[in-house]
């Protein structure tokens, strides 16, 4: 277990990383989801699960739920991994960032037709097609179970955003009739972007959502000690995180923190910090790239002040060849 002095070490860290984010009032809410524009701006919160299962927190609103938004994505990508396997989910959608943003077009037109990764809206939608299951409510137990097993808890939908996703996706519907158009997609348009819908709109706290980052952080063991996913799986989910994991600002944000990321419009941020711990940060403040402003200054505070950059040399005790 973390002895008491570093534990005190790492909650002065945190809760400075918050009052430093505190002072920017940069940033505007994911308005273009009407439910989205109706929060407060100010709901600024962090959390910190170490490899031990140390819990740390910092900005209270520790009951407050948000919706998952894109981080939920990197949830399908590890329950189809497990269960295709890597070879076949990546014929489905490709390994490489696009360069875009998160709903660009002409990027799948012009380099298509398969999406070019998992983390921007068309691969999600891409791979809420190959869900397990004959009939969508099939497919949506599927997401619950999937849920429940990386969380370990069960989580739920939040029926409202749901329905502002749903009547306002108009740039999802025409993601998904591309992808129908030319063969991505075999399903019905309709019932695969309920299943997207859905994905996006489960809710979650700041404390399940670091322990969700701390489980991949610790190669796929939960705080219990409790294996969830394969290490194979966890590679890929990681390796997705930190290439594309918030689309065209992943390349700045992994030079900045060496953090393997993934962002949600809601004003999440899950970080892993491999072999260490998982971080969770929210303020529904956002910039022009869909990340958290509050978030991002946040995780590049907490690397700098701890040395979790992945390219930090470490001392290795013994190395066997």
């Amino acid at each position: 277990m973390i002895s008491p002095d570093n534990r005190t070490r790492v909650q002065t860290i945190l809760d400075e990383a918050l009052n430093n984010a505190m002072k920017s009032q940069a940033g505007k809410c994911a308005s273009y989801i009407p439910e989205l524009a109706n929060v407060d701006l100010e709901t600024t919160m962090a959390a910190i699960t170490l490899y031990d299962g140390t819990t740390l927190t910092s900005g209270g609103h520790l009951d407050h739920r948000f919706t998952l938004q894109s981080v939920a994505k990197i949830i399908l990508l590890a329950g189809l991994l497990e269960e295709y396997g890597e070879k076949l989910v990546f014929t489905w959608v490709g390994t490489e960032s696009s360069g875009h943003d998160f709903s660009n077009i002409v990027q799948l037109e012009s380099f298509g037709p398969k999406p070019s990764n998992p983390c921007v809206n068309a691969g999600a939608i891409a791979l809420c097609d190959h869900i397990p299951g004959d009939t969508v409510a099939q497919q949506l137990a599927w997401l619950d179970h999937w849920m429940q097993r990386l969380f370990d808890e069960p989580l739920r939908i939040n029926q409202s955003i749901f329905e502002s996703e749903r009547t306002t996706g108009y740039r999802n519907f025409a993601l998904a009739n591309l992808m129908k158009s030319n063969g991505v997609i075999t399903r019905d348009v309709n019932d695969v972007l309920r299943l997207y819908f859905s994905l996006c709109s489960y809710e979650a706290t700041i404390l399940q959502t670091s322990r969700f980052a701390s489980m991949l952080a610790n190669g796929g063991k939960n705080t219990k000690g409790h294996r969830v996913l394969t290490k194979r799986s966890v590679r890929g989910v990681v390796s997705t995180m930190a290439t594309c994991g918030l689309y065209d600002e992943s390349g700045r944000h992994l030079l900045r923190t060496g953090l393997p990321a993934k962002s949600g419009v809601s004003g999440l941020i899950i970080a892993t910090a491999v072999g260490l711990g998982g971080i969770s940060v929210f303020n529904p403040r956002l910039n022009p790239k869909g990340g958290s402003v509050r978030g991002h200054i946040m995780l590049e505070y907490l690397s700098a002040k701890l040395g979790w950059h992945f390219a930090t040399p470490r001392k290795i005790k013994s190395v066997r060849v």
